[in-house]
């Protein structure tokens, strides 16, 4: 459905270029807003069609889909708040895997302080290590315990039970990556014609609009899994 309401926007945004060109519309700049039906712009989109397609954030959106899918796939959130049974073995397991999650983040923790080896040469998060790369971090933090408790409650056997697991999420929303392509595109187009200019929104607004046309189809398709989820 999302798919189909992002393609309405694009022939919008189109047809609002062609008409606004045609009434010679300004520009904050005092240009006339470009008409995306014109050869220049055609030329524009395809040259940097895989351009656009890359700055959407397809690798935080799979770190988060990997992190979500060890959290549910390996029952160690429902063990910890104790919405599973829990045996000898899995009270075991949880405390092994709490012990590494604690560990973790001691170290992050360290890594983080003053003097630790992910801040900037000036001693600040900002610029440094950690600042790029937080999300992997985090990511890795949450993945380590859920596949060690997984492994020791005995709900994954092999390496491919921890690929399934940790792919899970992202087989479920992979239909959400074909939006997230039309979205790009999209987003691009707000940006061609100076949209959020023209209306006189900045650009802490457009970025959250960005994100927000990048999230809604995972948050559409987690709220239609959870769903039939309660249904069964």
């Amino acid at each position: 459905m999302l798919t189909i309401i992002y393609l309405l926007l694009i022939v919008a945004l189109v047809l609002f270029s062609w008409v606004g060109s045609i009434y010679g519309l300004m520009l904050p700049d005092g240009t006339i807003l470009p008409n995306i039906l014109s050869e220049e712009s055609v030329r524009w989109f395809v040259r940097h069609s895989i351009d656009n397609i890359a700055a959407a954030p397809f690798v935080e959106i799979l770190l988060v889909l990997i992190s979500v899918g060890a959290l549910r796939s390996s029952n160690f959130l429902a063990a910890v708040f104790r919405r599973v049974r829990i045996t000898r073995r899995h009270r075991y397991a949880l405390r092994t895997s709490v012990v590494v999650f604690a560990v973790c983040i001691c170290i992050l923790a360290f890594s983080i302080a003053p003097g630790g080896n992910l801040l900037s040469v000036t001693g600040h998060i900002a610029g440094g290590p950690f600042a790029n790369g937080w999300l992997f971090i985090i990511t890795l933090i949450l993945c380590l315990p859920c596949i060690i408790y997984g492994w020791m409650s005995g709900l994954w056997n092999t390496e491919k039970d921890v690929l399934n697991g940790l792919s899970a999420e992202i087989v479920c929303c992979a239909d959400c990556f074909i939006t997230c392509v039309v979205a790009s595109q999209l987003v691009a187009a707000m940006r061609y014609v100076c949209l959020f200019d023209l209306l006189g929104w900045s650009g802490t607004v457009f970025a959250m609009t960005e994100l927000l046309l990048y999230a809604l189809p995972f948050i559409e398709c987690w709220l239609m899994s959870s769903a039939a989820h309660r249904k069964s």
